[in-house]
């Protein structure tokens, strides 16, 4: 059933990422909202949603403390900023102004068992994309052990070099050993879907394109707004599904009414073109 609250939504990621390592699933998504169940992605401020995203992301890792993996499972945020933030916290008003709602964090991963790292460690280089050009880009797998069982990437869709990096920890630590690479909150629908330009970073864009493809909509909330709003539903390994969001009797409450149940996942645009109209 669709989650009640953000407990509930954990719960069921946490499920979800676990079976996902049973089947020997490499390639886990997950995607919702971290500020609202019924939110859309950007309805908050981007400083606010990665913070509510690093807290959300904490009670899934559980999953990983579960099954006995946390101490082999590495966390990886996207730049060396938003790791020490994940594990110190920060607070948002130290001259003593009070600070817009939500935009203080706490050191959630502070107690995480396993390794904290990064992504990127963006520059003028790495994201001209002259570090790859003169030939200084180091990769990213480099710095991985091998005695690690899984990894798990948190917000990689700032720039094209977090999710080039993502990338590259695949085909060097991943592929085809089993191990789980989980993306939270990544926006990967945008690279498969051509949201971005053709031209625009054409080179790149094609392989990331590709590897966005192959990834298994784990644990996806995915809202539509307007005049009849609806979302797009799937836990793992059950069927993908779409609601219709109602408002109910007298008591103003929302209620959902499934429309839609199928197995293969298309696009999010098709789901608004060829399911909700």
């Amino acid at each position: 059933p669709f989650p009640r609250d953000y407990a509930e939504l954990e719960r069921q990621a946490r499920e979800s990422v676990k079976r996902c390592a049973k089947d020997g699933v490499e390639l886990v998504e997950l995607q919702f909202p971290p500020g609202g169940l019924e939110l859309a992605s950007g309805d908050l401020e981007g400083n606010v949603e990665c913070n509510l995203t690093t807290e959300r992301l904490r009670g899934i890792c559980d999953a990983f403390v579960a099954n006995g993996t946390a101490s082999t499972t590495r966390v990886l945020f996207p730049d060396p900023t938003e790791m020490r933030l994940a594990t110190t916290g920060a607070n948002a008003a130290p001259d003593g102004i009070r600070a817009p709602e939500q935009s203080d964090t706490r050191g959630w991963f502070a107690d995480w068992k396993g390794t904290l790292d990064y992504v990127d460690d963006p520059s003028f280089m790495s994201v001209s994309g002259f570090d790859k050009i003169f030939g200084g880009k180091k990769n990213i797998s480099e710095r991985m052990r091998g005695d690690e069982t899984a990894y798990v990437v948190a917000y990689p869709s700032a720039n094209i070099s977090e999710l080039a990096n993502t990338r590259d920890l695949y085909e060097g630590c991943v592929r085809g050993t089993g191990k789980s690479l989980v993306v939270c909150n990544g926006e990967l629908e945008r690279t498969r879907s051509n949201y971005y330009p053709p031209f625009w970073n054409a080179g790149e864009m094609g392989p990331l394109r590709s590897f966005c493809r192959k990834f298994e909509g784990a644990y996806v909330i995915y809202n539509f707004k307007g005049s009849n709003p609806a979302v797009l539903f799937r836990v793992y390994p059950e069927p993908w599904q779409v609601f219709r969001r109602r408002k109910g009797g007298r008591d103003g409450l929302e209620t959902l009414e499934r429309v839609c149940t199928f197995e293969k996942f298309e696009s999010v645009k098709s789901v608004a073109l060829d399911v909700l109209p």
